[in-house]
């Protein structure tokens, strides 16, 4: 009984074809090819093609040439082969044969794995030996064994034929194909499929591109064994169980291993846009729906495209039709999605149909019987410290919406805490004097905050030696005139109410380098610290400051939570840094060997008596701590 089984080593996967027909090491062909060849006084004799595909059941041996093995005489002296291609020697029988896995590695290893006859260039030498000295005693002139690597035909495409279309194999609605790259380079083949409405489990094969309408004799069927399949319809059905949370099936295939897996896919809370206008190095989220509708409000910059996680490029979503206004998703693609100019877009992507919609935004407003009638928009402006369009305006009690571009196509209502497109109406229920900040592309569900307006601005700043007075440093404030921060100070500074001017700057009236009494264009500076981290407390209802310098570390390593790793301040990348060895398990970051100032939370969003973090692998990291203003902390772990 013949089997179709993949004899080369496990190492063979990871072998590519070459762009030529031979590597450097296979000598090139002879124009010719005679029969036999000179082996001493004796000779080889080519055999026909090897065909790898067509082994028996348990066949470890196939025979590459016939020997006629040349007279050699030495008393206490056997003979043995071996086989010669370049520089590389593999053992030869007396009757010719050889490994077949190593026929099949010599194969793959020059040309690839794609199931045509190949010319290899051999020679045999014959050897003999007592045990303890071997002598080479002839070495055929070269000869080509032909053979035809293990593998399957793998065409360009499947289609699944099963319980979600009818069993129809002329039905060509769920395509299954690899990144359009030669099959035996990149044998892995993709489909997402949607999870049946009724939860029930999905039965099917793969109908090659071939055999659409046919007899279904090509078709992928279940293996043997739980993930493998088989080709030439030589099984029963492939089956995926339902997974009760599952909106989509992705499928995987790859045909060189004969190995398949279905990954149950729900939706995540966001997916992230990244591009020309970070750099590449900023992640702008998207708020889904649950349902695979994503949505928010970004600054784009020429070209950009979509991935479903924040700190990889897995699976990420590029321009399968279309341009930098809207068009059709593919997972893993090759191409950006098309430059828009640069501006504001109101960003929509809808992962079961994977397409994408981008509206230029021109103005964002508020409107309503807050503002007398629902014909007047109070304009927003972009805060770009903050992320988020606010106004500052003088309100009636009423209802009133968010619109883009002075116009209902796009408008945001509901409640504070969760703005959806077209939602209901938000309620003012006293007049006067607001902030109302609007976020439409941070982590969270888009949603504003409506405060009284007491007058204090958003920020102070501080400003000082430790860079050479030229940047002004952000000291976020509670609405309420209490402003907090931490900064590495070194010298004199003093605070300031704008970050680009000095207008209005406030210097000591009383006190000492780490606290005292603020007044408005004194004329000297507030104080001179010393080299240090510090929390830094400005309040300007009470015109006070206060410095507190701080020691910064990790706690919990290990199961150690009380022994803190200090970490130092580096200047040049702005954070506190430390390079430890870290056991698996939780760690938090504090200061001063105490709790009462500590961050924990995510690693990129950093709050004060935050959850727990972790390290999944224990190893040499680098640990980097960036504190600034409040609410704008975060981490970097990079093992070493």
């Amino acid at each position: 009984m013949k089997k179709f089984m993949y004899i080369a080593a496990a190492a063979l996967l990871g072998l590519t074809a070459c762009n030529e027909d031979y590597k450097d090491w296979v000598p090139q062909q002879q124009p010719t090819q005679p029969a036999t060849v000179t082996f001493g006084d004796g000779s080889v004799t080519t055999v026909p093609t090897i065909n790898l595909n067509n082994l028996e059941e348990g066949q470890e041996v196939v025979k590459v040439a016939a020997i006629t093995a040349p007279t050699a005489s030495a008393e206490g002296y056997a003979p043995y082969y071996t086989l010669n291609v370049g520089d590389i020697t593999y053992d030869i029988d007396a009757d010719g044969q050889m490994s077949a896995a190593q026929l099949q590695e010599i194969v793959a290893t020059a040309y690839g794995r794609r199931p045509v006859a190949r010319d290899i260039t051999a020679t045999i030498s014959m050897w003999i030996s007592n045990g303890a000295t071997a002598i080479k005693t002839a070495t055929s002139a070269p000869f080509i064994i032909k053979a035809i690597p293990q593998a399957p035909v793998i065409e360009a495409a499947y289609y699944l034929t099963g319980s979600i279309n009818g069993w129809d194999n002329t039905n060509t609605d769920y395509k299954l194909t690899n990144d359009g790259s030669d099959p035996y380079e990149n044998p892995t083949f993709k489909l997402r499929i949607p999870a049946p409405e009724d939860g029930s489990n999905i039965e099917f094969k793969m109908t090659p591109e071939s055999g659409l309408g046919g007899d279904w004799s090509g078709c992928l069927a279940a293996g043997a064994e739980e993930g493998k399949f088989n080709y030439d319809n030589n099984g029963g059905n492939l089956v995926i169980t339902a997974d009760p949370d599952a909106l989509f099936y992705d499928l995987t295939f790859n045909m060189l291993d004969q190995t398949w897996k279905a990954t149950p896919v729900g939706f995540n809370e966001f997916i992230y846009e990244i591009g020309n206008e970070g750099g590449w190095s900023e992640n702008h989220p998207l708020h889904g729906n649950g349902q695979g509708q994503y949505e928010a409000v970004i600054y784009l910059d020429g070209e950009f495209k979509f991935k479903p996680n924040k700190d990889n490029w897995e699976g990420d979503w590029e321009k399968a039709s279309g341009d930098g206004t809207g068009g059709t998703l593919t997972a893993d693609g090759s191409s950006n999605i098309d430059g828009v100019a640069a501006g504001f877009y109101f960003v929509q992507v809808d992962l079961k149909e994977m397409t994408y919609k981008l509206t230029a935004v021109n103005a964002i407003s508020i409107i309503g019987s807050v503002r007398g009638n629902w014909d007047t928009d109070v304009e927003m402006t972009y805060n770009e410290t903050l992320k988020c369009w606010e106004a500052r305006t003088s309100l009636n009690a009423g209802e009133f919406k968010f619109r883009a571009n002075h116009d209902w196509a796009i408008n945001w209502g509901g409640s504070e805490d969760n703005l959806t497109q077209g939602g209901a109406n938000l309620v003012l229920a006293e007049a006067g004097d607001y902030i109302i900040r609007l976020y439409l592309c941070d982590e969270t569900q888009g949603r504003c905050t409506v405060k009284k307006d007491s007058g204090y601005p958003d920020f102070v700043y501080e400003i000082g030696n430790e860079s050479g007075w030229s940047a002004s440093h952000p000291l976020l404030g509670n609405g309420q005139g209490i402003y907090s921060g931490i900064y590495y100070l070194n010298g004199e500074f003093k605070f300031k109410p704008n970050a680009d001017n000095w207008d209005g700057d406030y210097e000591k009236a009383s006190g000492d380098d780490y606290a005292g009494v603020l007044t408005p264009d004194g004329s000297g500076n507030v104080g001179n610290v010393a080299a240090s981290l510090y929390l830094i407390e400005v309040d300007l209802t009470a015109m006070t400051y206060k410095l507190t310098p701080l020691t910064v570390g990790i706690i919990g390593n290990g199961g150690d939570w009380a022994t803190d790793i200090e970490m130092t301040y580096n200047a040049e990348a702005g954070c506190m840094e430390v390079t430890t060895e870290l056991a698996a398990g939780e760690f938090k970051f504090r200061a001063n060997h105490d709790w009462a100032i500590n961050w924990g939370g995510s690693f990129d969003n950093l709050t004060q008596d935050g959850p727990n973090l972790s390290v999944a692998e224990a190893g040499t990291y680098k640990v980097q701590l960036f504190l600034s203003y409040a609410g704008k902390h975060y981490c970097k772990l990079t093992k070493q």
